[in-house]
């Protein structure tokens, strides 16, 4: 009889050596960069969205000043 594969164990991965050159490489970091900034923007600019309602609904309710 087969024994179970025990449920709560991880498959195994093998870790590789990337084949990237280094024009490659360069390429990609530069993306992730461009993409971790937009990020950030996108962010910033939720919050500050977020942040202009909440003042206008609390001055507008008399909440505030």
């Amino acid at each position: 009889m087969m024994a179970k594969p025990d449920i709560d164990q991880m498959p195994r991965t093998e870790l590789g050596k990337a084949d990237w050159s280094d024009a490659q490489r360069d390429e990609y970091l530069r993306r992730r960069r461009a993409r971790n900034w937009l990020l950030l923007g996108a962010l910033a600019a939720f919050s500050v969205m977020i942040y202009g309602i909440a003042i206008v609904k609390l001055h507008e309710y008399g909440q505030m000043w």
